[in-house]
């Protein structure tokens, strides 16, 4: 289950990391490291959280990311499946099936069996080499009436170590399954090792693309067995709108993460909304949010940009990320409506993508950014193109984890101008 995403692995790390790595680290460290990766606390969503989301899980998964630990946050995601509890976890404690429905898997070996408890192998083959590793999943009692719970554990291979939790819960629609990961891939090869360089956003959009092709793949293939007949969704792609959200009520959630909501229509992803909080006020976001060059750099890490005209129109700017073999470049037009901030593709990669933003003040004063983006990610390269494929979930995945990515970087510009403006405040006063 954990290689059905890594089509987009290499790439994605090479991307962010800017192609350029470090050495790995020593033998002590990286064991340390890898040690509070297993052993550190891996949450769920308890009941009041899942009765916030419920509205929001009618619509498609919802994604939080917890800020803390920030080296290596706990990936959650939560999606209603139309298929009993039981059914949902008889897919699961199967990994031997895993490639029928997650084509991407070679091969499943199961090498144990010892009570609640399995390990097993799995291998992923590419034209030039294999990437293999090992797991070893443990499912705790449960029932259709309280729910199930399965535990799994990364103890080796080329995606790192780190622990996986399913939680099951009855649904009226048949269940509410919750899955959190939390998996440190910076030591587990060459390729991976070489993810120091793009930091903590890296191995965060690594867990965020494979949650989402494990949680959506394995809740088809439940709906499969259960013989759901999901109803035919609108053909034509609706208007891109902001999301209303009770921003005030969620509260709890954002206090504890950021939140990311896919609005889905079958298997097809619209778009993707997010919330976080500021740890500011509201202006200093608001500032990024006016200069084209900011938000260009929050847009796609590392990215640059060139203001050409400023008209009625908003104002039209060149961006551009200078990488090697996948560089990539593209104009786009910034335009305001009040506070809110609207970006458009104009021409070149991500030509069809479309994101809006706002803030929003608590009643605490803190703010809050939030908005919405519609986008492919298989519109930056090629190369990305060709490793996507035809792999929609991972598409999806990514997705969520470049708005995720947007958010989590104007909030660190906001909290930079924050900062120096108080600085500043300070030496003038």
């Amino acid at each position: 289950m954990l290689v059905a995403a890594t089509r987009g692995f290499c790439l994605w790390a090479l991307t962010l990391a800017g192609l350029a790595g470090l050495a790995a680290p020593a033998p002590a460290l990286a064991q340390t490291r890898a040690d509070e990766v297993v052993d550190a606390p891996l949450g769920l969503l308890n009941r009041e959280e899942r009765r916030l989301l419920s509205p929001a899980l009618d619509d498609g998964p919802v994604l939080l990311v917890d800020r803390l630990p920030e080296d290596l946050p706990a990936i959650v995601l939560a999606a209603r499946v139309h298929a009993s509890p039981a059914q949902v976890m008889n897919v699961l404690t199967r990994p031997e099936s895993y490639p029928h429905f997650m084509p991407a898997l070679d091969h499943v070996r199961v090498t144990s069996r010892r009570g609640a408890q399995l390990a097993y192998d799995w291998s992923w083959r590419l034209a030039v080499f294999t990437l293999r590793g090992q797991n070893v999943m443990t499912t705790l009692p449960g029932s259709t009436a309280r729910g199930y719970r399965l535990d799994v554990r990364a103890t080796g291979g080329d995606l790192g170590v780190g622990r996986m939790t399913w939680r099951v819960h009855p649904d009226p629609a048949g269940s509410l399954v919750v899955f959190s990961s939390r998996l440190d891939m910076r030591d587990a090869n060459w390729v991976s090792g070489r993810l120091e360089a793009g930091g903590r956003s890296v191995n965060r959009s690594i867990n965020i693309a494979l949650a989402t092709v494990m949680l959506m793949g394995s809740a088809r293939e439940a709906e499969r067995v259960a013989g759901y007949q999901s109803p035919s969704p609108p053909s034509e792609r609706p208007p891109m709108t902001m999301a209303t959200m009770d921003l005030d009520a969620l509260t709890p959630l954002l206090a504890r993460g950021d939140l990311a909501f896919f609005h889905m229509r079958g298997d097809t992803l619209d778009e993707v909304t997010v919330a976080a909080r500021l740890l500011t006020t509201v202006e200093p976001a608001q500032e990024v949010l006016n200069d084209p060059e900011a938000f260009s750099r929050s847009l796609i890490n590392g990215a640059h940009a060139e203001v050409l005209e400023q008209s009625d129109e908003g104002t039209l700017f060149d961006w551009g990320v200078s990488l090697p073999l996948i560089g990539v470049d593209g104009r786009m037009r910034l335009s305001h409506d009040g506070e809110a901030m609207t970006v458009e593709g104009v021409s070149g990669a991500l030509e069809h993508g479309r994101w809006r933003f706002d803030t929003h003040r608590f009643p605490s004063g803190e703010g809050c950014i939030y908005g919405v983006g519609r986008f492919d990610p298989r519109e930056t390269s090629a190369i990305v193109r060709s490793l996507i494929g035809d792999d929609a979930f991972f598409a999806h995945g990514l997705t969520a984890a470049m708005q995720i990515m947007v958010v989590r970087s104007i909030r660190k510009r906001a909290i930079e101008r924050a900062v120096a403006d108080a600085a500043a405040a300070h030496a003038a006063g």
